[in-house]
């Protein structure tokens, strides 16, 4: 298999991907993820950066946190992340079926400051893709 190939393949498998990087709301905002806590996850490098607790919880306005979302809960478990509840933001989830392996899309969704846990109820939801 030829390089042109293996691109086509990963955004196949990501046609989430497309609509993100067409959007121009979005195309600059990447995702920090932690070092551990998540099933295993087949994400553009480019796009993503592996940080500390700290750097994950800290609001920016060009970075979110990503978390993958599947018929287990998400991960890792936002409720469990100490400090991340601190002040209104922007996450992103992932949405992977983890039985399969099919990734059917992202979800943007908001944060509110006064928020303890994140459920995924649609009334936050901002944007699919």
């Amino acid at each position: 298999m030829n390089s042109i190939d293996s691109i086509h393949q990963f955004y196949q498998k990501h046609a989430w991907l497309s609509k993100w990087l067409e959007d121009p709301a979005y195309v600059r905002i990447r995702f920090k993820m932690l070092e551990k806590g998540y099933p295993p996850v087949d994400f553009p490098p480019e796009l993503v950066t592996k940080v500390s607790l700290d750097v994950f919880n800290r609001i920016e306005a060009e970075r979110i946190p990503l978390f993958i979302g599947s018929q287990f809960g998400v991960h890792p478990r936002p409720g469990n992340l100490e400090g991340f509840f601190n002040g209104e933001k922007m996450i992103a989830v992932l949405v992977k079926s983890l039985l399969s392996g099919h990734i059917s899309g992202m979800n943007l969704y908001r944060i509110q400051a006064d928020d303890t846990d994140f459920t995924g109820n649609n009334n936050r939801l901002i944007r699919r893709f």
